[in-house]
């Protein structure tokens, strides 16, 4: 039997995951055309969201990213203790800061290697979406009130097109940007990002996706959902209080049947 691990924290943080499933090639034969189109966007399915009420002044532009990348990695986590892992000695995160609460929430990442410019970034960004990961990406606010820094705000890039990038503006909106001069979120000059690749899990699990239906101070309900399951195998989805927990606090075993999906809604507390 393999296994769905939804580790969920009831009062910090919720990761989901699932038993690994194995899954045959599919190779499609295409006739050619002979005027090519452009091709189609491709998009994450990751929710943008907006700062937390209780962000500073400041914002929590580098919270609010990192908890969308995590969502899509089978993890929730309130925005003030993503604050709190990052350790940050100013009311929000920085550049240096976010691998910190990165690696403190076990995060698997990778700091995007190359120089300064759209063109070398964006490319290692599509690889990165192609793959279904995340990049969570600094982008300058244009005009900027710091030329001088080499980053004005924090993204999640979530899809791309031909020249452009789709990113979560963490303002609970979605925006393609590109390096542009104009006034608006720029990748110009770019050279920070981050792909987030994953979630430390048990050995067998995988991890779920995780989509916030209703959140109030109090109390987060959310769906979690494992996809490309073997028909006809069990599965077992768990919620843990941690990554650390050797013993789920919840446990239902699922009979795929011919589904290759699963999904589990449940309200926790936040305190």
């Amino acid at each position: 039997m393999s296994r769905f691990v939804a580790l969920a924290s009831l009062t910090f943080f919720v990761v989901a995951a699932c038993g690994k499933a194995s899954a045959a090639p599919v190779f499609v034969l295409a006739a050619p055309s002979s005027s090519p189109s452009p091709p189609s966007p491709v998009v994450l399915p990751i929710a943008a969201r907006e700062h937390a009420h209780e962000a500073p002044p400041e914002g929590w532009c580098g919270e609010t990213a990192i908890q969308e990348g995590l969502l899509h990695l089978g993890v929730w986590a309130p925005q003030r203790v993503i604050n709190r892992a990052g350790k940050p000695v100013h009311p929000d995160l920085y550049s240096t800061d976010i691998p910190v609460a990165l690696t403190e929430l076990g995060v698997r990442f990778t700091s995007y290697p190359g120089g300064r410019g759209f063109a070398p970034i964006a490319a290692w960004i599509r690889g990165a979406v192609d793959a279904g990961d995340p990049v969570l990406a600094g982008v300058k606010i244009l005009p900027t009130k710091h030329p001088e820094w080499g980053l004005d705000h924090f993204v999640l890039v979530v899809g791309y097109d031909a020249d452009r990038l789709l990113v979560n503006t963490t303002w609970g909106h979605r925006a393609w940007v590109a390096d542009t001069t104009t006034p608006g979120l720029s990748f110009a000059n770019a050279g920070y990002a981050l792909r987030l690749s994953g979630v430390t899990l048990a050995p067998g699990a995988r991890a779920a996706k995780l989509v916030v239906l209703e959140e109030d101070d109090t109390t987060v309900k959310v769906r979690a959902t494992c996809t490309g399951l073997e028909k006809g195998q069990n599965y077992v989805m768990e919620r843990r209080t941690s990554r650390a927990s050797t013993t789920p606090s919840w446990a239902e075993e699922m009979n795929q049947g011919s589904r290759l999906s699963g999904s589990h809604i449940t309200p926790m507390s936040i305190r």
